[in-house]
């Protein structure tokens, strides 16, 4: 009598104890001795095994028993003779890869110990028929984590972001990804390896989470010349908040002077996982004041939600308002102004978070939007009709942009990092106050803040980083502008050299840069001297 009983999968359920060591035998002899480090593990092992075994035509291979008696755990299996299979149901398909697909999924939606077997079988001449079975085994459901260390984060908060929400179908993938999924945050991290434990048809994760400073308030000073003979001090504070109220929740703000009598406001907030769905959404203010020229306002309105372990989707509404301030009809003929509205939608792409390229360890970080809408120009009362005879009153407006930043090692201590931004603007009426603003400590270093308008525009920073500390290190970098804005066409370079010092407190930075453009020729007069701090709370 050949056997009708086929398990795939073995159906064990360890509980408390999550590290295994295994002693294998196969048809009687010692195979391998093998640590797992929770039965997940060990019961993929076992898996992976037999799928092989089945793959080579051992259709009979399986276990026969497995003794637990302290360390280690005896498993036997085995092998059987090698057949060939007439399966009805699944003639044309590739057994073995069906029968990995069904486990995984069964794996993936709360049965991680399924098996399949096959009913009703008959051996003729070393050929095998019979029906193909699937059992699904025992439900399991995540059971509250166990954390080594209480955290001050709302558990609830690192539940959603793992995707191990107590009571929900456990999912072996997800259970793998975890540690993958904590990078999603830029204040959590793992101070282990996960371990798991099946008891009651519960599954319970074992954390190691460790928290760090996430909020930061920055104060960046630096030195401007405005006209000859005259220099103000312009900079900017950001307040950013990553962990508001212990929940994830974050919120920024960014206000700069980057002249005289400019300067921009930046607000952002984020609420993830709004009422315990996949969904963040988001709302953000710009506010851009051209000395006494013009004023520009944003309002955004989206949606975060992750579509794999860092990659994250976004969807915006924008609707932007530009006003000008001035009335001088020579100003505004010659630099291309006009009151007007804009409403944009746009869908974002992004992985990885820049900060993560702050310490001395390699990494990629890229992020592509795309956004499209229309734009309708705004009569003002204070111009003449004539101004708006060859101006479109309502055209489409288009944008593209692109961010990829890396770090890679080169030697024990030193490192090269490397940001390239892009930015393209499609417009039938294009008008100077919609327009890029680059230059300046985040963008084109040795360059006012703000001083130079794009059109579509390609920006290369390149810094070489000796790290003395972890996160503390001085670096020499280069800067690589190409952007055109209308009939001008420019190709500015910056270079310099800084630091970044890292105390108990915060970290304090300081960086000199010079610059070279057609309007800009490389002087010391014309230095930029940039130094700030960040304070970690």
């Amino acid at each position: 009598m050949q056997r009708i009983l086929i398990p795939l999968v073995f159906v064990c359920a360890f509980s408390a104890n999550a590290q295994i060591s295994a002693e294998l035998f196969v048809d009687g002899k010692a195979q391998d001795r093998i640590e797992f480090k929770d039965s997940i593990q060990f019961v993929r092992h076992l898996k992976d095994l037999q799928l092989r075994w089945l793959n080579d035509g051992y259709y009979f291979s399986g276990i026969d028993s497995l003794i637990e008696r302290g360390a280690p755990t005896f498993v036997y299996l085995h092998k059987g003779d090698r057949l060939k299979v007439n399966l009805p149901d699944f003639r044309g398909k590739k057994l073995p890869k069906f029968l990995s697909e069904q486990l995984k999924e069964f794996a993936n939606n709360g049965y991680p110990f399924a098996s399949i077997y096959l009913d009703s079988t008959r051996l003729s001449d070393r050929i095998l028929t019979g029906k193909l079975m699937i059992s699904p085994g025992p439900e399991i459901r995540y059971d509250s984590s166990y954390f080594f260390e209480t955290p001050k984060t709302n558990r609830s908060y690192i539940f959603q972001l793992l995707d191990i929400v107590p009571g929900e179908l456990f999912s072996e993938k997800d259970y793998r990804l975890i540690g993958q999924k904590i990078e999603r945050s830029s204040f959590l991290s793992l101070g282990r390896p996960t371990d798991l434990s099946f008891k009651d048809n519960r599954a319970k994760v074992f954390l190691d989470i460790q928290e760090s400073t996430s909020s930061s308030f920055q104060g960046v000073l630096g030195l401007q010349q405005v006209q000859a003979g005259k220099t103000v001090a312009v900079g900017s504070i950001d307040l950013d908040l990553q962990n508001l109220f212990r929940s994830g929740k974050e919120f920024q703000l960014h206000w700069e002077r980057f002249s005289e009598e400019s300067q921009s406001l930046n607000l952002f907030y984020k609420h993830p996982f709004f009422l315990e769905s996949k969904l963040a959404p988001s709302f953000r203010f710009d506010l851009l004041k051209q000395d006494t020229t013009f004023i520009t306002r944003k309002t955004g309105l989206g949606l975060h939600t992750f579509i794999s372990p860092r990659s994250e989707l976004f969807l915006e509404f924008e609707r932007t308002n530009g006003s000008l301030l001035s009335t001088d009809l020579e100003t505004i003929v010659s630099s291309g102004l006009a009151d007007f509205t804009r409403n944009i939608y746009g869908l974002q792409l992004s992985k990885g978070r820049a900060s993560s390229l702050g310490v001395l360890k390699e990494g990629v970080v890229w992020k592509g939007a795309i956004s499209a809408g229309r734009k309708n120009i705004n009569r003002n009362l204070s111009l003449p009709d004539s101004y708006y005879d060859t101006i479109q009153a309502e055209t489409n407006f288009y944008r593209l942009e692109a961010i990829l930043m890396y770090q890679k090692r080169l030697m024990k201590r030193q490192a090269f990092f490397h940001r390239i931004e892009s930015g393209f603007l499609q417009n039938d009426e294009l008008l100077t106050n919609e327009l890029y603003r680059l230059g300046g400590l985040n963008s084109m270093r040795g360059f006012n803040e703000k001083s130079i308008f794009a059109e579509r525009y390609l920006l290369s920073r390149a810094e070489f980083r000796s790290f003395f500390e972890n996160n503390s290190f001085a670096y020499v970098f280069y800067d690589q502008l190409i952007y055109t804005s209308g009939n001008i066409s420019d190709q500015p370079y910056g270079l310099g050299l800084g630091f970044a010092l890292a105390t108990s407190a915060g970290q304090f930075s300081f960086a000199l840069a010079v610059g070279d453009s057609d309007a800009q020729a490389i002087s010391f007069s014309t230095m930029k001297i940039h130094f700030g701090y960040v304070s970690k709370f």
